[in-house]
């Protein structure tokens, strides 16, 4: 502070005012990314959770530089949550969602959720979404699970679907467990409360399908399966979502994945209140 108060005293102003009290405070930013660098970041990132945290596994079949990469990120928005400790840290992501709307992924790509979910009787249904947005590939840095980084990502998630106007929020997700019968009380519980309108209902691709209800529910406490269910599936479900009917086991990424369906005018104004930016 010496130099300050000498620079203070030779050539600025005696009301002159250098503030320092927020040169060290830890700050979070959540943002689309805007360049193909920022999203070869997040896609390390990707690598670093989906991979490299499993275990200590390395997968080699993968594009170089250690990036969980595909198709559809051609095609997608991606959103990134940056974290500085300080002023004078580097910046590094610490978490990356991708949305695909659905009329790019009827033109390009198609939806990353075909790969392992029939999705022909939502889209021939005259129930279906006239702007569906696919979620997919969220992760969050191992260090910051419990900082409200997610909760970041869904303030962006409603701040986009707002303005795009998107009707349905649609995708999948996982729980960290290759084998069925170790969550069969945690999918029977999905099948038997959550299960899809029948006229609209995604079914796994049957070459891929694992069922889902496995054992009766009836007589377990709702409160103990829930606490077993993935943060992510929880979070769905909060927000009023409904499953597809079958589980896929991904031998590549070690889960069992469910398919996720959220119209977004069914979800509650209260939450909504607690996701706007």
């Amino acid at each position: 502070m010496a130099f300050i108060d000498n620079l203070k005293t030779k050539y600025l102003p005696k009301d002159f005012f250098v503030s320092t009290s927020n040169f060290f405070q830890p700050v979070f930013d959540c943002y689309l990314a805007n360049s193909k660098s920022e999203i070869r970041k997040a896609q390390r990132l990707r690598y670093k959770i989906f991979f490299n945290e499993r275990n200590g596994q390395k997968i080699f079949n993968l594009s170089s530089f250690k990036r969980d990469a595909d198709k559809f990120d051609k095609y997608s928005d991606h959103i990134i949550v940056t974290f500085k400790a300080s002023k004078f840290s580097k910046t590094k992501i610490v978490g990356t969602y991708r949305l695909l709307q659905q009329k790019v992924a009827l033109q390009q790509c198609g939806f990353y959720s075909s790969e392992e979910f029939n999705l022909n009787t939502l889209y021939k249904s005259q129930d279906r979404p006239q702007n569906g947005l696919e979620l997919s590939r969220s992760c969050v840095s191992q260090q910051f699970r419990k900082k409200n980084v997610l909760h970041l990502m869904w303030s962006k998630i409603n701040e986009y679907v707002q303005h795009n106007k998107n009707d349905v929020l649609f995708g999948m997700a996982s729980f960290l467990e290759e084998n069925p019968n170790v969550i069969k009380e945690e999918l029977s519980y999905l099948y038997q409360k959550f299960l899809m309108p029948e006229n609209i209902r995604v079914d796994a691709i049957f070459s891929k399908k694992t069922e889902m209800n496995l054992v009766p529910t009836e007589g377990m406490s709702d409160l103990s399966i829930i606490k077993k269910l993935p943060p992510l599936i929880k979070a769905y479900l909060r927000l009023g979502a409904k499953i597809g009917d079958g589980a896929v086991v991904d031998r590549l990424f070690k889960t069992t994945d469910v398919f996720i369906y959220l119209p977004f005018n069914t979800i509650k104004p209260e939450y909504l209140k607690k996701f706007s930016l």
